[in-house]
């Protein structure tokens, strides 16, 4: 049995590939071919800039396992004060501040002393924008899975070869791991939400049926923002319980719905249908039984909203072509341009209607009628 984990399926981080100052590491897809020829040195450092971006996100990644913004959000702000309290060595965890001082985590002051910056202050617990769980996960077994990418051209998913699971069977599997990883996709999309909320009438539709919804934050922010409407929440038994719970926000009205999206039929009275980060955890074959299942239960007029960033097919800057490596390391799934939506649209009977954009760059309405 498959499982699905809503709209934070998988979706994983597009900040990965985050800007970093000149001594650090340079925006992965801002590094192009010259133009003109360059010379040996300017090469050299460019490449030496891309291979040492592994050397940050540990960096990052063990500066929020160990809980060093907690720290110095708590006052201490000299390595001694930052190293005592956890047991560390004071110079090796001056060494490590003052490495992360080169991509704006912290700054250094004359006398070793220590300052938490806004950026870094998204390492915290207690930040309310907190990115701690994602910079840990993405430096565990989300990074581990980058050293299988050699066998992985041949086939297979990586993180299956790692833990002898797939990703959504070992996170059912271990429960800590699953609340984990939620956790993640609630720092990765949150931003989204009002984005997608701004960029669509949602006005026009008095049903709204979201399918693999999680704990149902998307359609909690749609229902607030369009009162009276009626929203069925559709999903696994741990996605609506922790609906039930709250933990996405004020549900009032709501329908839960408990099913899998390739083997439960998907409620059959919605006008708008929402996919929310889910079909690019899949291949095409399965990406089109989920559409198919939601097509068969759809009135002729609905619509469906993949809730999705398309590959550009030019050089526009973007990480979806890294978000793509990622996806198919981790669950076999894959990034996909607007072209080849339209072909799974047109596998289940469904026709790509339009592309709109959102202000947030991780994200656009793909917008599916039937065919």
């Amino acid at each position: 049995m498959k499982l699905v984990y809503g709209f934070a399926s998988g979706s994983t981080i597009r900040t990965v590939f985050a800007s970093f100052a000149s001594e650090g590491m340079v925006k992965v897809e801002s590094v192009r071919p010259p133009k003109t020829s360059a010379d040996p040195g300017s090469l050299h450092k460019k490449m030496m800039q891309l291979l040492s971006s592994l050397w940050v996100a540990h960096a990052i990644g063990t500066f929020a396992r160990l809980g060093l913004a907690d720290a110095m959000e708590g006052g201490a702000d000299t390595a001694a004060a930052v190293a005592a309290p956890l047991g560390l060595d004071t110079d090796r965890v001056y060494r490590l501040l003052r490495a992360l001082t080169t991509v704006g985590i912290v700054t250094e002051a004359v006398g070793g002393r220590f300052a938490l910056t806004p950026l870094g202050a998204l390492l915290g617990s207690k930040s309310p924008h907190s990115m701690r769980t994602s910079a840990m996960l993405l430096t565990e077994y989300n990074a581990e899975i980058w050293g299988k990418l050699d066998g992985a051209l041949s086939g297979g998913v990586a993180f299956e070869a790692l833990k002898g699971q797939p990703l959504f069977d070992w996170l059912s599997a271990h429960p800590q791991e699953g609340a984990r990883f939620q956790r993640m996709m609630v720092e990765v999309h949150s931003p989204e939400t009002p984005a997608i909320v701004a960029a669509y009438d949602f006005s026009r539709f008095n049903h709204i049926v979201d399918v693999g919804g999680g704990h149902g934050m998307l359609l909690s922010a749609i229902l607030a923002a369009h009162p009276g409407r009626r929203g069925t929440l559709f999903d696994l038994p741990e996605g609506i319980a922790a609906a039930r719970q709250g933990a996405g926000g004020p549900l009032p009205g709501v329908t839960f719905a408990v099913g899998d999206v390739f083997d439960t039929a998907v409620p059959n009275d919605g006008d708008l249908y929402l996919l929310r980060h889910l079909l690019h955890d899949y291949d095409d074959a399965e990406a089109v039984r989920i559409l198919a299942n939601v097509r068969r239960s759809m009135p002729k007029d609905a619509r469906v909203l993949v809730l999705e960033k398309p590959v550009p097919t030019d050089d526009t800057p973007g990480p979806g072509r890294w978000l793509d490596l990622h996806v198919m390391l981790l669950t076999g799934g894959r990034e996909r341009t607007a072209d080849e939506y339209a072909a799974l649209f047109g596998k289940a009977d469904l026709r790509l209607a339009r592309v709109l954009p959102t202000a947030h760059p991780a994200v656009e309405i793909v917008e599916a009628v039937a065919a």
